[in-house]
């Protein structure tokens, strides 16, 4: 990817067009086989906790702001409805255990691998900890959005009752803070989150590919 300005969410969806057909048909695999389902929920869940705990462990500082800290329980809380679905489609209560997840050591590293990137890119700027906390919400907003905007269609196709509406308007509102933050940052510049979206991208080829693997 290369802009001039910001890339905004039309280029995310622009830019992964090729992958909603893929990432379609794996959840049609996934919400046809009940634990199958089970599983994808509860990694789901393993992720957004993943999410919540990078917030409270990089951001818990003096200067934690409302928006942040209402950021981590939203997402704190997402992992808690993740789970709860997760049990009731396995019928029993599931841990982060890998028998319980699917790809689980892609699915963390994805998430890992991601952040790394941002914060080496980010070491030698001001405020390093924030920008790359900012810079890697809005990556992963993206991605949430898009690939639960799929997977909302592909339950309503199969007639599952599970509604992700309420997740992912708070999702969007994430979004929306996290483009308001950034507006003041000149650091997060065109190209550098343009190399942010690709890293994503490329990782996030790796970790469908799990997820395929998984499923099959």
């Amino acid at each position: 990817m290369s802009y001039q300005t910001r890339p905004t969410y039309s280029d995310f969806e622009t830019a992964n067009h090729g992958f909603a057909e893929r990432l379609s048909c794996c959840l049609q695999n996934i919400v046809a086989d009940e634990p199958t389902h089970a599983r994808f929920l509860n990694t789901l869940s393993m992720l957004e906790h993943m999410g919540a705990r990078r917030i409270m462990i990089t951001q818990s500082n003096l200067g934690l702001r409302q928006d942040v800290l209402k950021h981590m329980a939203e997402e704190a809380r997402h992992a808690f409805f993740f789970k709860r679905q997760a049990d009731k489609f396995a019928g029993k209560s599931l841990d982060y255990h890998p028998r319980h997840l699917i790809a689980p050591a892609f699915a963390r590293l994805y998430f890992k691998r991601l952040e790394s990137f941002i914060a080496q890119d980010m070491r030698r700027e001001e405020n390093p900890t924030l920008i790359t906390y900012l810079c890697m919400s809005l990556i992963i907003e993206y991605r949430a959005i898009w690939a639960f905007g799929l997977f909302q269609k592909t339950l309503d196709d199969a007639k599952v009752i599970l509604s992700l509406k309420s997740l992912l308007s708070e999702e969007k509102g994430h979004l929306a803070d996290m483009e308001t933050a950034l507006a003041d940052h000149e650091i997060a510049s065109a190209s550098r989150l343009a190399s942010y979206f690709s890293k994503e991208q490329a990782l996030f080829t790796k970790l469908l590919g799990s997820f395929e693997k998984g499923v099959a």
